[in-house]
């Protein structure tokens, strides 16, 4: 059996996969030929996957694929002809505009290669910095504040320090969710080395769930609480004055600001949204433990203060010393596969290739090497800032490759106008399905994983090179190849590439001079400037820099652990930021914050992971969490629509000078089924960010986010912004199986859902009339079927006796199990059909908890029943164990014993099982009682 080693197309955790074909000739596999599994040799994963990685073969399996060039108008078009279009259609643009005219908008989905090549294109020969990347949306604050800190954008640690670390602090990040893997790798250094976890959330997710000390602080309160811990730590004379005096510059000037907040740590625990016992419990973890590792994700970046939060966090490490020190230090946890590889070769519009900046030596240094006569002389337009300019009709042509900006920015609906408004629109994507696919003038077709090869680099600088196993199909290409040909036909050279290969080779090179010239760079891919082809094709795993050759495979290295940075003077610097207070939130009635963030088993907007059956099952459709308090107070019910609108100056804290005010004359809306959750604050709602229109009729939740940005990084943000909501009565809804009508009259919520067998889709109608009359006709067989006293309006429409569609509408939520259902399609309608379909419909449908193996919450819930019962027969009430019955449970169903995500909410759901079976039971009706039966395995 033939094996291609690869890289996950997901997060930035970087897992390496191992793909298998029985077939001896490779250029004539398809997915159904395939084994996936973990690479048991990646440093990132040793073999470990998470549901969406396990399933990555089943995206390939697009519903709508992209093969050929083709035009707005549908009309397909040859490559020669779609980059000539191109080519003569910026050339013009230019001409007539100028170069800051034509953008282009990347994605941390691009590989190396690509990246690199789109660069140099526009920054070197269009000579326009307007090439910015999705990364924007979830990385900059980070790279910011490192920018700030050590002089160049550069993750010091590696995940070897999880394994390292006796406290790791995990701060806006539910982890458990968004990076499974490493996830994992943290609860087995708590189990093997006793290691503390703090998880510092708003929101008690399934990772604050499994933490030692959980601090569910204010909204925008980790600025506060982090510049307070620097304070304590100089008060308690735990900080390293030594290497502070040899190795940093800017304390004196932050501590005193610092010491103004930990002087009163019952007003800095009130400031900051906790109990004063659980502030210094905290800060006494960080004190008097050596190895202490702060991590962050999107839940500090995404905020209008995320660099200033971030270097928060960066200064308390610095005090004590800790950068570069193994277990120590802060690490960045990165969202996408390649956001660093993009960073590298300067994919945000604010920097050069190979992290340089815009210095005038800097950029004489790219223009001889790419021999030209001078490269973009100024930063570009970040991306909230591109569209602003594509909105305002300064940007008349845009490229936009491998991804979905009218879903994925702010101000969703002011995107969408936007592009439909623009000149010109060049799309790059797999499917021409999406949100932002369906407005481009010119849709070209990319190559997509599995097709094309590369490199990646991942959260802790490790290179791995994405290999493709299926031959590309129709007239498909990698983005290096298109923009290289649209290049040549705009009379530019140097993009005579071969291959990925020679594309890499140069991207080294460059580095290579750039560290010579700028030796205080610790970027460095010198060691990887003489690889052959072969040697390129063969390259294992490798974490920069990478000053020689011999250093081809090398892990678990630090950088700046001799205190030598790379700064102007060497230091690191001590940032002091522009303001420390949380935020205030007065909020009208019917306002909440809403929190954004992603979904277990669902990636990005869905485009690659929507249409896999197994990953839609446990979220069927957008919901927003809110707390049981807000039910009465906003007059909304459980199961009901919500209608989540942005708020429009209503708040005055939120017109700051940082946000434009232009920001909030567009109104837009999304809705959602409000689900119960007391997890969630109670002056906050909880949505997440994947819906769009190609899944959902009103779109997703940035519809009602503005685009507030933190002025130094520009990255929008999209956490806690107040929003209104108001019920949406609807006369009827449901779920109609089979043949559908999407723009059936009266329809107000409509979502689709793939299934294993089929689709089906979830409808509701505000008007009875147009409820009944959707999709009927006179031959419909309609009835009413009453269940547990809820009337169910059942209609079939058939053709020559065979079902072609089944509309199930009801007055409150129907829950009926889907893949069973959609199953009665295509079969002949008959007294036997409407006996098995009454049957089908009284069993009902119970919710997906693992998405690993399909288990469900009934599945948990009969085998802890079962549970009980045999320990109670066997060693009596008073020896019962509940982690003995979650233990046998997960071995026996397998759920949250795969990728693990999962193992909060399958404890969750066992431990309600257990306690209901407990309530029957006179004398242990009181469960809190009984430390062993009510709290389980951790």
């Amino acid at each position: 059996m033939s094996v291609v080693q690869s890289s996950c197309a997901y997060c930035g955790v970087g897992c390496g996969v191992s793909v298998s074909s029985n077939k001896p000739n490779w250029t004539d596999v398809d997915a159904a030929d395939l084994i996936l599994v973990g690479d048991n040799k990646h440093p990132a994963n040793y073999g470990h996957l998470c549901a969406k990685g396990e399933r990555l073969l089943d995206s390939l399996a697009q519903p709508n694929v992209l093969r050929y060039p083709k035009l707005r108008s549908g009309m397909p078009l040859d490559w020669d002809k779609a980059s000539t279009l191109i080519a003569d259609t910026f050339a013009q643009t230019i001409a007539e505009h100028g170069p800051d005219s034509v953008a282009l908008y990347l994605s941390g989905q691009l590989l190396t290669e690509d990246y690199y090549v789109a660069n140099k294109f526009a920054k070197g020969f269009l000579k326009t910095a307007n090439v910015d990347t999705n990364s924007r949306l979830c990385m900059s604050s980070a790279v910011s504040a490192m920018q700030r800190a050590f002089g160049e954008d550069v993750v010091p640690g590696c995940y070897d320090d999880l394994e390292q670390a006796d406290v790791i602090v995990l701060v806006g990040a539910n982890t458990a969710w968004t990076h499974p893997v490493l996830f994992q790798r943290i609860l087995a250094a708590k189990k093997a080395n006793n290691a503390q976890l703090v998880v510092i959330d708003p929101l008690s997710t399934a990772t604050a769930k499994q933490a030692d000390l959980h601090l569910a602080i204010k909204p925008g309160a980790d600025l506060t609480l982090f510049h307070g811990l620097l304070g304590y730590l100089t008060d308690q004379n735990r900080v390293d004055h030594a290497y502070i005096a040899a190795h940093t510059e800017g304390f004196d000037t932050v501590v005193l600001q610092t010491q103004q907040l930990s002087a009163n740590l019952a007003d800095l625990a009130t400031q900051v949204g906790v109990s004063v016992t659980q502030l210094t419990q905290f800060y006494q973890l960080v004190a008097n433990n050596k190895k202490v590792l702060t991590a962050s994700c999107q839940g500090v970046n995404q905020s209008t203060i995320g660099t200033d939060a971030t270097n928060a966090m960066i200064n308390c490490h610095l005090a004590l010393g800790h950068i570069g020190q193994a277990g120590c230090g802060f690490f960045s946890l990165t969202g996408q596969p390649n956001a660093m590889g993009g960073r590298e070769v300067g994919g945000l519009a604010t920097q050069l290739a190979c992290h340089m900046g815009f210095s005038q030596s800097e950029q004489q240094l790219l223009a001889d090497f790419w021999q030209v006569d001078s490269v973009a002389d100024q930063k570009g337009l970040a991306a909230v800032e591109m569209f602003d300019a594509l909105a305002e009709g300064k940007i008349k042509a845009i490229w936009i490759m491998g991804t979905n900006p009218v879903v994925s920015l702010p101000n969703s609906e002011k995107i969408a106008r936007a592009l439909a408004d623009c000149p010109f629109v060049v799309v790059s994507e797999i499917s021409p399905d999406s949100d932002t696919a369906k407005l481009a003038d010119v849709l070209l077709p990319a190559q997509g994983w599995s097709e094309k090869c590369g490199t990646v680099t991942n959260s802790e600088r490790t290179i791995t090179r994405q290999r493709g196993f299926i031959t590309a199909k129709g007239q498909t290409k990698p983005d290096w190849w298109a923009v290289s040909q649209v290049a040549k036909k705009m009379g530019f050279d140097g993009f005579e590439f071969d291959d990925n290969a020679s594309i890499f080779s140069e991207f080294a090179a460059l580095s290579a001079k750039v560290k010579q010239v700028f030796p205080t760079k610790v970027f460095d891919l010198t060691g990887l400037t003489e690889l052959s082809k072969a040697q390129y094709d063969a390259l294992a795993p490798t974490q920069w820099p990478i000053a020689s050759a011999t250093q081809i495979g090398q892990q678990n290295v630090r950088v700046f652990g001799l205190g030598e940075f790379a700064t102007a003077t060497g230091k690191a610097q001590f940032v002091t930021p522009a303001v420390v207070s949380v935020p205030q939130q007065s909020l009208p009635s019917n306002t909440l914050l809403l929190n954004t963030g992603r979904s277990r088993d669902q990636w990005h907007t869905m485009t690659r992971t929507g249409h896999i059956a197994s990953l839609r099952a446990s979220i069927p459709e957008p919901v927003v969490h809110l707390h049981s308090s807000q039910l009465s107070a906003l007059s909304l019910t459980e199961g009901g629509l919500v209608r989540i609108e942005a708020i429009q100056n209503q708040i005055e804290q939120y017109s700051t000078e940082t946000a434009n005010p232009d920001l909030f004359t567009h109104a837009s809306f999304t809705m959602a089924r409000a689900v119960v959750d007391d997890d969630i604050p109670t002056n906050m709602a909880l949505m997440s960010m994947h819906w769009s229109a190609q899944f959902s009729l009103t779109k997703g939740v940035n519809q009602a986010l503005d685009a507030r940005v933190d002025p130094i990084s520009k990255q929008p943000g999209f956490k806690c912004q107040p929003v209104t909501l108001t019920p949406v009565e609807l006369a009827l809804q449901g779920v109609v199986f089979g043949q559908h009508d999407s723009s059936a009259h009266g329809l107000c919520w409509q979502v689709a859902q793939t299934l294993e067998n089929g689709v089906c889709h979830h409808i509701g109608f505000t008007d009875t009339d147009d409820s009944f009359a959707y999709q009927a006709t006179a031959h419909s067989l309609k009835w009413t079927l009453t269940v547990v006293g809820q009337p169910l309006y059942i209609q079939c429409n058939m053709d020559k006796g065979l079902l072609k569609a089944l509309k199930v509408l009801s007055h409150t939520q129907v829950n009926v199990a889907l893949y069973q259902m959609n199953d009665f399609i295509g079969k002949p309608v008959d007294k036997q059909l409407i006996k098995q379909l009454h049957q089908q419909i009284k069993a009902g449908n119970s919710p997906l908890i693992c998405a690993c193996t399909g288990v469900t919450e009934a599945n948990i819930n009969d085998e802890i029943n079962q549970q009980f019962n045999d320990q109670v027969m066997s060693d009596g009430l008073a020896n019962i164990s509940f982690e003995q019955a979650l233990d046998s449970t997960q071995l026996l169903l397998g759920c949250g014993r795969q990728c693990g995500s999962c193992h909060s909410e399958v404890k969750q759901c066992a431990k309600q099982s257990w306690k209901d079976a407990l309530s029957y039971c006179e004398s242990y009706s009181d469960i809190d009682h009984q430390p062993s039966v009510a709290e389980g395995v951790a």
